[in-house]
């Protein structure tokens, strides 16, 4: 089977969603959780294995870099691989796919946007809420992304722009976490509120893999 033990999506999402709350759980299945009203983020806490995580370090070295492509999980992986700087290894690419096979069955689709990249700068160090339905992040190498349990989505993020925000909750490196943004139904003005982690002046690259819905954000 491609999936096994996650429950069917809920038909419907209509109606406001309550105030942002977030789940978080050992297994894989918590991420289906994310379609329950109300949910704003949902963590598989998990830890790479540690062969895996030495095995990045040379990948996160070419940064910076973006692999991004659209197509079946299978496809999208294999086309990613291929522009990378360097052979990936291998089971970078399996858990790539297993991943992306998880958020096709969660979002049901056929197809995703597939994003790996290696940061050496800042990136999205802003807090916002992003306009899409549904986001994977997992970061491979490097901390986390960190994110709010605040309401208010874009409008109150970007009111922490230039203002005081409270004591940020930060992912693990290889924690899978599943976004819920503004474009998800129902859910208009109650997106994740999130950002890249602040970054050291000589800190190591970050690897970072985002998953989206196909066709929702042009192709770099």
């Amino acid at each position: 089977m491609l999936i096994e033990g996650f429950a069917a999506p809920e038909g419907s999402t209509a109606g406001a969603d309550p105030p942002a709350s977030n789940l978080a759980g050992s297994a894989p299945q918590v991420l289906a959780g994310i379609r329950q009203p109300g949910t704003s983020i949902a963590i598989w806490n998990r830890r790479l294995p540690g062969s895996l995580t030495c095995d990045l370090a040379a990948l996160a070295a070419r940064a910076p870099f973006t692999a991004t492509v659209e197509d079946v999980p299978e496809e999208a992986v294999g086309r990613m691989a291929e522009c990378l700087p360097m052979p990936a290894p291998i089971d970078l690419l399996l858990d790539v796919l297993h991943l992306a096979r998880i958020f096709t069955h969660l979002v049901q689709a056929d197809r995703l946007r597939l994003r790996l990249e290696a940061l050496d700068g800042p990136g999205c160090h802003r807090w916002h809420a992003d306009a899409v339905g549904l986001r994977l992040l997992c970061t491979y190498r490097g901390p986390g992304t960190e994110w709010l349990a605040l309401p208010g989505g874009a409008r109150v993020a970007r009111m922490l722009r230039d203002g005081a925000a409270p004591p940020a909750n930060r992912l693990t490196t290889g924690e899978v976490a599943l976004l819920k943004g503004e474009g998800f139904p129902g859910h208009a003005g109650q997106g994740c509120i999130h950002r890249s982690p602040p970054r050291s002046p000589g800190a190591p690259p970050r690897l970072l893999l985002c998953l989206d819905e196909a066709g929702r954000i042009p192709l770099e």
